[in-house]
Order: structure tokens, then sequence, then C-alpha cells
């Protein structure tokens, strides 16, 4: 019976080390990614790109994207915000409003052509110039 116990407890003994070694290697890996992605706020910008590059691949397919617009235009409008992205100079706000928007009245209907004028306009408008004065 006792050597039943020990054998047991070296069990539970061995996957308890075996689970926190893993769980550390995962916090670890996770930590070196967020500090990687730039830490809260570069994961705010990588979060909106993702969900920019979801929205870009719904409007690009074939069944809605209007007739009126070419994917050419939907690419560009898209690149320019992706490149506003990258200097820091996109209103999020905006940004995931426009996003959430198109999200609520394009996820089961087509969009019209000059809806999705209309939501690229606000796309870009989610642009912001100058932040802190800088060009």
């Amino acid at each position: 019976m006792a050597t039943i116990r020990k054998k047991i407890s070296g069990c539970y003994r061995r996957v308890l080390i075996f689970l926190l070694v893993i769980v550390a290697v995962g916090l670890a890996a996770g930590g070196l990614v967020y500090r990687q992605v730039g830490g809260p706020e570069g994961a705010r910008y990588w979060m909106a790109e993702r969900a920019l590059s979801g929205i870009e691949k719904h409007l690009k397919s074939e069944d809605q994207r209007p007739d009126g617009i070419s994917e050419d235009q939907i690419v560009e409008s898209f690149q320019r915000v992706r490149e506003a992205m990258q200097r820091r100079q996109v209103n999020l706000v905006s940004l995931y409003a426009a996003l959430k928007s198109y999200q609520a009245e394009f996820n089961v209907k087509k969009p019209s052509t000059p809806e999705i004028q209309a939501f690229l306009r606000t796309l870009e408008g989610a642009i912001v110039e100058n932040i802190d004065g800088k060009n």
C-alpha cells in the first residue's frame, strides 16, 4: 500500500512540474511576442491591422464587391490606412467605429456602390495628418 502511494505521489509531482514548465514557457513566449509587438499600444495597432485585413478580404470577394467599385480602389484605400497605421497616424477609435459599422451593416447583405464609397471615405477619414505636432 505504501509503494502505491509513493508511485502515485511521484507521478503527480512529475505531472505538476511538467505543467509548471509548460506554463512558464508559454508565459515567456507570450511576453516576448507582446514586447515585439510594441506593448499595449502596439497590440492595439496589431489588432486593428487584423480587423482591417479581415474587412478588406470580405470586401474584395466577388459576392460582396459592388460592380461600380474596382478591386484596385479598395486595395489603395486600405493600403493608405495601413501606411498611416505604421506611422501611428490613425485615430483608432474612428477606425474601429468604421470597421464595426461595416460589419454591422454588410455582414449579411451586399453593399451598394455609394455605400462602399462612403465607407472608404470614412475609413480614410480615420487618418490623422499631424499627431503631437509632427509632420
